[in-house]
């Protein structure tokens, strides 16, 4: 049977298909990151971006294709994280476009719909870089107008899209060296893909459930974080447990479950069960579990009382004031320590992000909209964090600024330079400049095997970066570190500040302060509680 057409009922199956499959394979997605480290985060931010467009669909009351799209494009502009979520933002945005007020989707609609989407997200960037999904919107595209007239059906149309899409992104590594040397393709790219197959999916009839995945299971310190307040912390006790020689399936132990909470996971193998879920009633939960066979592993957090505790080791964003003042800052992070430190540096308005949970433009414009100023001042202090700071700015009806921060150090730095009776363009001009003089180092661990710059590193290996590239590799985290630092620091710098993680206890910190000093005995030492995950340290050298 050929379908010639696509209408609005389809349509929606096609946009609910395409975010299932990014969802099941967002994992995939994040493992193409260029650098081994813990936090890739492409797959992820694409697919919390479309699941904000599904939200917004499924909102409609009124739905006809034009109006789907509209929807689609609204609700990832809003919810878009990371470059990456940014990108695809602007790909549904420009689809919308060419789509327009349409009732149905032909092949040839289609084709201008994919190309008005790689015109609008090639112009959203202000420095595109090819290899990247915008290589692969635009031949994809351009294949798309190619053959658009040579058949009236849709599946056979797209078949051929996505085989395009295909060959565009093995040529990625070729575009972009980076890539090439990582012996990856580009994550972006894959991600596009992966909803195109979805969407495909969806036109034939093939229903794509959600997977579950222990990827899902996050540290309890980090959901905790994600709360505004203890009263939105409907269910307190973050239970983890494993069932081990299961006598029943996962799916049978599910809806056991299902009404007991919320934030569940529930995965398992032939006779492993591993199971997450916030509740208010741990001991009930595990009585049905002991009934499964053996409980292994068990992990009980007080949500509640781990953001009691937190809030008190945190100072609160400053309150809403009902006078006007010249200036107000944004300040993106992650760790206790380092919202403390840019508190303390007089910033309104501290969302926690950054490493494997980047913030939508909407999170972003909701801190704004808590500061009463007349310049409001953006420091994402992440690479990664930039565009969706520069769309909060486009969105927002507010006078924002955008300092493109892309570490911690260059967020502190910047907020150091700033003056409170210069202008606005006087005080924007110290803060860029500022950025320059500060170098920032981060010391992790690797996730994957892989070649880069010379070097052979290896899964769990502990990397240094200095700046974008990683230096040096090892097993010995301070033996790392000390050697990170001696790269950085040369005749002219003065401090030298060592960040130190939450995997990090104080004495080994004071411990790498003092052989620092040994060898750059011109600088001062400051080491300071960032609390941060992920990365052992993070080294600011000035």
């Amino acid at each position: 049977m050929i379908i010639k057409y696509i209408d609005n009922v389809m349509f929606k199956k096609m946009m609910i298909g395409a975010a299932a499959n990014l969802e099941n394979n967002k994992s995939q997605v994040d493992s193409l990151n260029v650098f081994p480290v813990p936090d890739g985060d492409t797959g992820t931010n694409m697919n919390l971006t479309v699941q904000s467009a599904v939200k917004e669909i499924n909102s409609l009351e009124e739905s006809s294709v034009g109006k789907i799209a509209e929807a689609a494009a609204k609700g990832s502009l809003m919810g878009a994280r990371g470059n990456s979520g940014v990108i695809l933002s602007q790909l549904f945005r420009g689809f919308a476009k060419g789509i327009a007020d349409a009732n149905q989707i032909n092949p040839r609609l289609a084709a201008e719909a994919f190309k008005s989407a790689a015109n609008t997200a090639y112009k959203a960037v202000m420095k595109p870089i090819e290899g990247t999904i915008l290589t692969v919107a635009r031949e994809t595209a351009d294949k798309a107008l190619e053959i658009c007239d040579k058949s009236e059906d849709m599946v056979l149309f797209l078949e051929e899209v996505i085989k395009e899409a295909k060959i565009s992104l093995d040529k990625t590594p070729e575009l972009l060296p980076v890539l090439k040397q990582a012996e990856v393709v580009d994550a972006g790219g894959k991600g596009l893909i992966c909803l195109l197959e979805g969407a495909l999916a969806a036109l034939k009839g093939v229903e794509i459930k959600r997977e579950q995945s222990t990827d899902e299971i996050v540290e309890t310190q980090q959901e905790v974080s994600a709360y505004g307040s203890e009263d939105e912390i409907v269910f307190a006790y973050c239970t983890e447990f494993m069932i081990k020689n299961a006598k029943k399936s996962h799916e049978q132990f599910l809806p056991l479950i299902m009404d007991k909470g919320d934030s569940i996971v529930c995965v398992g193998t032939d006779d492993i069960i591993k199971v997450h879920i916030h509740t208010n009633n741990p001991g009930l939960i595990l009585s049905k579990a002991v009934t499964f066979g053996e409980i292994i592993n068990i992990k009980i957090d007080n949500m509640k009382e781990q953001f009691r505790n937190r809030k008190k080791s945190v100072p609160e964003q400053a309150p809403v004031s009902t006078e006007k003042k010249d200036y107000g800052f944004v300040s993106i992070g992650f760790g206790e320590g380092i919202q403390k430190i840019f508190y303390d540096l007089k910033v309104d308005a501290f969302i926690s992000g950054g490493q494997t949970m980047n913030p939508s433009t909407e999170d972003i414009i909701e801190a704004v909209n808590k500061i009463n100023a007349e310049h409001i001042i953006i420091l994402p202090n992440n690479s990664n964090i930039i565009l969706a700071a520069q769309q909060a700015k486009e969105l927002s009806e507010k006078n924002l600024h955008v300092i493109p921060t892309k570490t911690i150090p260059q967020g502190v730095s910047a907020m150091l330079a700033f003056n409170e009776d210069g202008s606005i363009e006087e005080n924007i001009a110290d803060m860029i400049a500022a950025i320059d003089n500060v170098k920032t180092g981060q010391v992790t661990y690797a996730v994957r095997d892989t070649a880069m710059n010379g070097l052979d590193i290896k899964k769990d290996d502990i990397i240094a970066l200095f700046d974008k590239d990683i230096v040096n590799h090892g097993s010995d985290v301070e033996e790392q570190s000390l050697e990170l630092i001696k790269k950085m620091v040369d005749d002219d710098n003065f401090l030298i500040t060592i960040f130190y993680g939450d995997m990090i206890e104080e004495e080994t910190a004071k411990s790498l302060k003092e052989k620092v000093e040994e060898f750059a005995n011109q600088c001062d030492v400051e080491i300071v509680y960032g609390g941060q995950p992920l990365y052992y340290y993070i080294i600011s050298v000035e």
